[in-house]
């Protein structure tokens, strides 16, 4: 049988686990997909404006930002303190070996602008080179949803900054954690926690790290068992203010770049931030034949934040050779079928 391509995203039947209604060309995430309201959307802003007034300035931080440096979160930041002037925000940088110098000099001018703290997450770079390629290495680690929704190598990068997160707001009592997750990345735009569910992720954490062959004794990984212990009565909330914005990609890049924001030019369409990110897909691609990018893509173009020519583009532009040698070339490792 041909393969065949959801008439509304760009979801495609040579997927596991994706079929396409040979009717109506739609695959069953379009079928059954309701998008959240104007009001709905209106709603939920009110509902976090409201609990950003009446949790602020209880810690030593309101909110603790997942800064990648990248256009998004860049944006988010930006939109956020624009909107919410009296938060005081401490932005986290995770390097993960593998960010380019101007992700770094766009967060840096990003705080500044909004008058954020910035604080750079670091780890020994042979530690986490080791761990990419043990990630890279490994086969069905994660649950089928997980291994939709990202690589192997970017679950393991995406899990580590959620967990330091958690980690740091408990630390200094800030009461909200904020993502820049789109709407086709996140359905859920306000995430209560608990001390129980922080305990139970930090344990499915570590039980993917071991499947990987990591034994993260030390908790450089995970949230530490004694930080979850210090909770306090209050957990943080995960908070995903851009699925609720109006989002246009060429917007969010035209505002960022006003205001001083650079483009790193990594040829990868994908990501503006992160050199690894092109090998991590074209590992995915080899070990299970569909791009990691293809739900988040789905889902932007479901929402109707990017058009499915532009989505389509993205999900086959060829990845970058460059880029893909020599991450490989850090972390020790051969490839297979890619072009000399």
């Amino acid at each position: 049988m041909s393969k065949l391509v959801c008439k509304k995203c760009v979801l495609d039947s040579d997927i596991p686990g994706i079929e396409i209604n040979e009717e109506n060309g739609l695959c069953h995430f379009c079928e059954t997909y309701v998008p959240l309201s104007s009001q709905e959307k209106e709603q939920y802003l009110n509902r976090i404006e409201e609990l950003f007034k009446e949790y602020s300035g209880r810690g030593n931080y309101d909110v603790i930002f997942a800064l990648s440096g990248g256009k998004d979160s860049s944006y988010t930041l930006y939109k956020l303190k624009k909107d919410y002037p009296f938060l005081r925000v401490l932005a986290v940088q995770f390097d993960n070996g593998f960010i380019s110098d101007y992700a770094v000099e766009n967060a840096k001018k990003m705080c500044e602008i909004t008058g954020c703290d910035y604080f750079k997450l670091t780890m020994e770079k042979d530690v986490l080179y080791d761990l990419f390629r043990k990630a890279a290495e490994s086969c069905d680690a994660f649950p089928k949803f997980a291994k939709y929704r990202a690589s192997d190598i970017c679950n393991i990068c995406i899990g580590i900054i959620k967990q330091k997160l958690i980690e740091q707001a408990i630390i200094q009592k800030a009461p909200f954690i904020v993502f820049a997750f789109t709407a086709g990345q996140s359905p859920n735009p306000i995430i209560k926690l608990s001390a129980n569910f922080i305990q139970w992720s930090r344990n499915l954490f570590e039980k993917q790290l071991q499947k990987i062959g990591v034994e993260d004794r030390d908790e450089q990984f995970l949230v530490k068992n004694e930080v979850i212990k210090n909770i306090g009565e209050v957990a943080p909330s995960i908070l995903h203010p851009l699925c609720l914005w109006d989002y246009s990609e060429d917007r969010v890049l035209e505002t960022v770049v006003n205001l001083g924001w650079k483009s790193p030019a990594l040829n990868d369409s994908n990501s503006t931030n992160c050199t690894l990110n092109s090998f991590a897909c074209y590992n995915h691609l080899e070990k299970y034949g569909f791009h990691p990018y293809a739900f988040d893509i789905a889902g932007l173009v479901r929402s109707g934040e990017m058009s499915r020519e532009e989505g389509l583009d993205k999900l086959h532009k060829e990845l970058s050779q460059p880029l893909i040698k020599d991450a490989a070339e850090k972390l020790d490792m051969k490839l297979n079928n890619l072009q000399k």
